[in-house]
């Protein structure tokens, strides 16, 4: 049987809309995320019910934004991972349906990240509860879920921002837990370093204008 570990808390998350979030997050036994460089954006499961919320393809942007923010991985938006598909095998997956565009991003993912995200929005209540999880590219094997939900979490594009922005910031803070002494030191130390180039970046970004986000490669 399968062990994992469960956490489930409430804790004061850094932002104004979410705050007082419960969250709760499974590991699957045996899964060191220290050693995952790069998570690509699948395409999310929602199904938009209300006016404030983002539609599909705003939810699968402000995925990416959101990413590359708050994480110290890399990360993949999922249009660029598309366009990398279609680079390397001619193939556009948004001309394809549904169900072989899912199935042909899962054969080709693996060669441009470590894991893949998927978000599912539960949005049927008044209160939405959100799930991100993590699998891994190669077998696609579920490995980690973060799940949210929060009186002040409401139905809006803000709000789910937010929350993903969350949900990277914590996935930092536990990646190392599995690491031990000098090593879990380093890693961490190395989380640091990529905080300070990416908010050098980011004020560059912004007296420029530039995107400094660039083409996804090969591993």
């Amino acid at each position: 049987m399968k062990k994992f570990l469960t956490v489930l808390a409430t804790v004061l998350l850094l932002t104004s809309s979410v705050a007082f979030a419960a969250f709760e997050e499974k590991l699957e036994d045996g899964v060191d995320l220290s050693t995952i460089k790069k998570i690509a954006i699948a395409m999310p499961e929602f199904y938009k019910v209300e006016e404030r919320e983002p539609t599909l393809e705003e939810l699968i942007e402000d995925l990416g934004v959101a990413g590359i923010e708050a994480s110290t991985l890399e990360i993949l938006p999922y249009n660029d991972v598309i366009a990398a598909i279609k680079r390397d095998t001619g193939i556009d997956v948004h001309s394809l349906e549904p169900a072989e565009a899912e199935k042909f991003f899962l054969k080709n993912v693996k060669h441009y990240a470590d894991v893949y995200l998927v978000l599912t929005v539960a949005n049927n209540s008044a209160k939405p509860w959100l799930f991100y999880y993590i699998y891994d590219a190669n077998t696609t094997k579920l490995l980690y879920t973060y799940s949210v939900q929060s009186r002040l979490l409401g139905h809006s594009a803000k709000d789910y921002f937010n929350s993903s922005k969350d949900f990277f910031k914590h996935f930092d803070d536990i990646a190392p837990q599995k690491l031990e002494g000098q090593a879990r030191k380093d890693f961490i130390e190395r989380q640091k370093q990529i905080r300070k180039e990416k908010s050098k970046v980011h004020r560059l970004d912004e007296k420029t204008g530039r995107n400094k986000v660039e083409l996804v490669r090969k591993k």
